[in-house]
């Protein structure tokens, strides 16, 4: 069964919203992003009014100062209409068919809904992250990448924890200052070594 999505939103004078209008796009993510109280949780709280009833009526529904009450309209992508208006904000609900209807009605098709509205209003920042990710097919994948950038995280960590403890051992180790700055073959010394010892025993034997 195809997911219904909603495909026109219009918001007037809920919350902090004056007026608002959304056109998802059919494919991909639209974004609804702003300042701290410039009304990105009122359009949530709209869309969970809308669409999950009167239990979800925020409990100042309508915009300070507006001599309007609050206006609400949505279009599903099955051709559901759901509008709220009016002075009591009654509801009407239009099925594809022509039928009309109330919250009995809506509740048929808002229960195939990708997004169960009630249970992510209630749900805290991290569950709605979630499962916004998980209703846009990136989920996984990005709890992949998180996994990925642990494991960097903590080889990063690893060897700077490694680096740390050499340079602690560099410092204890004896400095010794009129040492030569060119590199000494250890195995050049020996075979030098070596070369006067035998020498000296030539020369003893001589």
């Amino acid at each position: 069964m195809e997911i219904m999505k909603i495909n026109q939103l219009e918001v007037e004078n809920v919350k902090r919203i004056k007026a608002v209008k959304v056109e998802p796009t059919a494919s991909g993510l639209t974004i609804i992003g702003g300042n701290n109280n410039q009304g990105k949780t009122s359009v949530l709280d709209a869309i969970a009014w809308a669409l999950g009833g009167d239990r979800y009526r925020p409990s100042q529904a309508t915009r300070d100062g507006s001599l309007i009450p609050p206006n609400l309209h949505i279009v599903m992508s099955n051709g559901l209409v759901v509008e709220r208006k009016g002075k009591n904000s009654d509801l009407k609900v239009t099925d594809p068919s022509g039928k009309k209807g109330g919250q009995q009605l809506l509740n048929e098709f808002v229960n195939q809904l990708a997004l169960d509205l009630p249970k992510f209003m209630e749900a805290s920042g991290k569950e709605k992250a979630d499962i916004l990710l998980q209703i846009i097919g990136i989920g996984d994948q990005l709890h992949a990448l998180e996994q990925q950038e642990t494991d960097q995280y903590n080889r990063r960590r690893a060897i700077g924890q490694i680096a740390d403890q050499k340079e602690k051992f560099a410092k204890e180790q004896p400095y010794y200052p009129d040492a030569p700055k060119d590199i000494v073959s250890a195995t050049e010394l020996i075979k030098r070594q070596q070369d006067i010892l035998a020498k000296n025993g030539e020369n003893q034997r001589k």
